[in-house]
């Protein structure tokens, strides 16, 4: 089966679901071509290898090539979801140490926040902790630039699920969130926030925020006393 690859971004950490088999020739290069390009945006890449059937020579030499790539860039490549067939090789070659293995994906991302013997992990950004959940990933990117432009760590997300996720994992004690999703699966989200973290403010967006002019939509943004609040603590 050919090699098929999704992706989506959780705040700092890129996950990347794979898909068939992982084999010399395209799918070797598929994989080094994709997952390589995200190291210089990303500081730490998740490969979720739950359906990952079959893995040869060339495709481990390939993850070992891969996390040595991400270290030398000071972030890190971890493993989700290893198959039993997989870990097993891993073992066998005395390759199972070169990786950050993990069960779920959601270990591997609060890992990625926590740091490890491996990297340092994305804690060492002291920048107040903005955590941003929109249904566009254009929006979501707008307000990682103007956020990061004005000092604040910004981590965005276009799922609740994820966002619980990095959560829990970051603390922030912001929330920007889409005035779309201020109830998810019949729960309001600032509940479902609230008890993971009772500290946590949410600053609802404005409807029309996507289809403002970006200056004002900005301005406005930045002079929400929250955020300054935010800054001074």
């Amino acid at each position: 089966m050919k090699l098929r690859l999704e992706s989506r971004a959780v705040g700092d950490v890129l996950i990347v679901q794979c898909h068939g088999r992982i084999v010399a020739g395209n799918e070797v290069l598929t994989l080094h071509s994709f997952v390589g390009d995200s190291f210089g945006k990303y500081g730490v890449v998740v490969l979720q290898l739950d359906h990952v059937e079959f893995i040869d020579s060339s495709g481990l030499g390939a993850l070992v090539r891969l996390v040595q790539a991400a270290r030398a860039k000071k972030g890190d490549l971890k493993l989700s979801g290893v198959p039993a067939n997989i870990r097993k090789t891993l073992q066998m070659t005395n390759l199972l140490g070169q990786f950050e293995v993990y069960d779920l994906v959601e270990e591997a991302i609060t890992a990625a926040y926590l740091g490890s013997r491996y990297s340092p992990g994305l804690a060492g950004d002291m920048r107040p902790r903005v955590l941003c959940v929109y249904e566009s990933t254009d929006v979501c990117a707008f307000l990682r630039e103007i956020l990061c432009s004005a000092g604040y760590n910004a981590l965005t997300t276009v799922s609740i699920d994820d966002a619980k996720i990095l959560l829990k994992a970051t603390k922030a004690k912001l929330a920007v969130i889409s005035s779309r999703l201020q109830s998810v699966y019949g729960k309001p989200t600032r509940k479902t926030f609230e008890e993971i973290d009772p500290g946590v403010t949410l600053l609802v967006l404005d409807e029309n925020f996507a289809t403002q002019d970006p200056g004002e939509a900005a301005e406005k943004l930045l002079s929400n006393p929250v955020l300054s609040t935010l800054a001074a603590n």
